[in-house]
């Protein structure tokens, strides 16, 4: 990440990955009990929050750069598989539900939500 703008998109794309990877568990979780399903609700909507609270922030202050994000979003999902990252708390994926069609599904949602037209709350 080379910049703010980078930072923020890679925050946005990680947030929807561990938003989608957890709703993905959501039958394991059930099998646990209620109160199991219930977090797990509580931890995909907060993930949610936290990818369009960066998308917001793109669209707010580097809406000129809009066309960038998908460039950069292609090096993230290529970054995954480099075998010398050692992990921190982003882009720190494992298990069987961080696959690379979810990456594509998550790259498209993170796009769809920054190209999505402003409408004003009434």
């Amino acid at each position: 990440m080379k910049d703010e703008f980078s930072l923020i998109v890679m925050i946005a794309f990680d947030e929807m990955c561990t938003c989608r990877a957890y709703a993905a568990d959501r039958e394991f979780y059930a099998g646990l009990g209620s109160s199991f399903l219930h977090c797990l609700r509580e931890v995909v909507a907060d993930e949610a929050v936290h990818s369009m609270n960066a998308v917001n922030v793109l669209r707010a202050r580097y809406c000129e750069r809009i066309p960038e994000i998908g460039e950069i979003l292609d090096s993230l999902i290529r970054s995954v598989d480099d075998p010398d990252y050692a992990g921190t708390f982003v882009l720190d994926y494992f298990g069987g539900n961080y696959t690379k069609q979810m990456f594509v599904n998550c790259r498209a949602a993170v796009l769809r939500n920054v190209s999505a037209v402003l409408r004003p709350r009434l």
